[in-house]
């Protein structure tokens, strides 16, 4: 995914839809829009130069990812999730991701572009501070799993991943697995090593863990019943 313009710049005419779609998730890592924040239509066209369409088309693709919801009389608001939710979508994480990094380490050997992609991308990443919670280094995470589950070469695996968002536990939950962040960190690095190295078995259980841990300090700060 290419980088997001700046808050003032205006997304080019071709690509307007794409742009303004980053653009927001930009904005989500820079505190412009925070969780519950309606995101309204004539704002937006001002603020980015485009046209009611693109804004439309946009909110609507952020809807269908999962980024915002809809709703009749209300507009467009960015989603808030429940704990309840955070953990199902963790869940999910941590079984589809495990799937990837198990199938891209049987491939690992016969694809040696898609092997490169990750060793960059996983290169890339390990170059921010574990403390970041910027949108560029949000970016050098979609780019890891991207690669990651491109390496994996399961197509209905590439075309589930994009509509679970990530996004929004990062930013929502920043505060409760602030505590591993270092660790974390880390995983991607060890991750892309067993990947690399042809070993399946070790980067679905790596992958696995790294989501659990985030399950398990989400698990602490379950609310009373």
């Amino acid at each position: 995914m290419a980088n997001p313009p700046s808050p003032t710049a205006a997304p080019a005419a071709a690509s307007s839809r794409d742009s303004l779609f980053s653009a927001i998730v930009r904005g989500l890592y820079e505190g412009r829009y925070a969780p519950g924040q309606r995101l309204v239509e004539a704002d937006l066209t001002a603020e980015y130069g485009v046209s009611r369409g693109p804004v439309r088309e946009t909110l609507s693709r952020l809807a269908a990812e999962g980024i915002v919801t809809l709703s009749p009389g209300r507009g467009a608001a960015i989603r808030k999730l429940g704990w309840r939710e955070a953990i199902d979508l963790l869940e999910l994480l941590e079984a589809l991701v495990g799937l990837a990094a198990a199938a891209a380490a049987r491939r690992a050997a016969s694809d040696a572009a898609g092997a490169a992609r990750l060793a960059a991308a996983a290169k890339q990443l390990a170059a921010f501070d574990h403390a970041a919670l910027t949108p560029d280094y949000a970016l050098a995470r979609d780019r890891f799993y991207g690669a990651l589950v491109d390496l994996a070469g399961n197509a209905e695996l590439a075309r589930v991943m994009p509509r679970v968002q990530s996004h929004l536990l990062r930013i929502q939950f920043r505060v409760q697995v602030a505590r591993y962040d270092e660790l974390r960190h880390q995983d991607y690095a060890v991750i892309a090593r067993a990947v690399l190295a042809g070993d399946g078995q070790k980067a679905r259980a790596v992958t696995q863990q790294h989501f659990r841990r985030m399950i398990d300090v989400m698990d602490e700060g379950r609310p009373e019943a």
